[in-house]
């Protein structure tokens, strides 16, 4: 396969030098500011509307401890050298282990969990009020019979604003990926999106931020990769299949009737999905 370089983590603290580096964000202008001496209109009588979705304030991921994943870091290696997918197997279900299991690494996904909660209540609002009714929410009913991916780019920066952290850069650029499949799909007009193709985009989404999450806990403290193109091909391919199934089979059944949830329904279902994931990525140790 080639010779080995030892990787240290990436440049930017969140995804290994074999990735592309995400979109610069477009610049959002500031609120328009009120002159001073303004007179407050009147309270206006409450207008019946189903909940809007709005991102979850969640904190950032603490950091973990180099030991606790010193197995798993070995095992990655091992799986970089070789290939193996019993190697990947054993190093993504240690890695669940060394963050606290399930429950751990779901908490260490921070602003991901809002942003999927955002993008399942659009894809809610979208069963439920429309189309139009959901563009409408984010001023951006000009969209109407644009391409899925534009309009879905154009949504980006209301739930996944661009941040500072690692933890916000993971969520941003797990939707622009899931963008880039949207547009690779070449599906057409937002309009005609399928609940079935709306779930496809939730679980890409999920999918990659795991991904993501993975990749720079494990890379912070060093794995050594080949130098073979094909060969690091071949691992990230590896690597995002097995996330990806697991995620499917976490995600299959939890938007039944998605229309009705309200937002803390759509929070804890995000949660029930990510959980189940993750724990069906330690599992995968258990069919090595």
């Amino acid at each position: 396969m080639g010779t080995s370089n030892s990787y240290g983590g990436p440049g930017d603290g969140l995804l290994p030098s074999w990735l592309d580096k995400p979109t610069p964000p477009p610049s959002v202008p500031p609120p328009a500011s009120v002159p001073p001496g303004t007179p407050t209109p009147p309270p206006q009588p409450p207008q019946a509307q189903p909940p809007q979705p709005q991102p979850a304030q969640q904190a950032s991921p603490t950091p973990v401890r180099g030991g606790s994943l010193a197995s798993a870091r070995a095992s990655f290696t091992s799986f970089a050298g070789s290939g193996s997918r019993s190697k990947l197997d054993r190093g993504l279900s240690g890695y669940v282990r060394g963050v606290g299991g399930s429950r751990g690494a779901t908490r260490r996904m921070g602003s991901s969990r809002g942003t999927a909660a955002a993008i399942l209540g659009f894809a809610r609002d979208f069963q439920s009020v429309g189309p139009a009714g959901a563009l409408g929410r984010f001023n951006l009913g000009a969209l109407a019979g644009r391409p899925a991916e534009e309009v879905f780019a154009r949504l980006l920066d209301h739930v996944c604003p661009a941040g500072g952290t690692v933890d916000e850069a993971i969520a941003r650029r797990g939707m622009l990926e899931a963008i880039d499949a949207l547009a690779e799909a070449n599906i057409g007009a937002f309009e005609q999106l399928t609940p079935e193709q709306l779930e496809e985009f939730v679980a890409d989404f999920i999918s990659n931020t795991i991904e993501a999450r993975v990749l720079n806990d494990i890379g912070v403290r060093g794995i050594t990769v080949p130098d073979d193109v094909a060969a690091v091909d071949n691992i990230q391919a590896q690597l995002h299949d097995a996330i990806s199934g697991c995620v499917r089979d976490a995600l299959s059944g939890k938007l039944t009737g998605l229309a009705q949830l309200t937002n803390e329904d759509v929070a804890r279902t995000v949660d029930r999905i990510y959980e189940g994931a993750f724990d069906l990525i330690a599992a995968l140790v258990e069919a090595v």
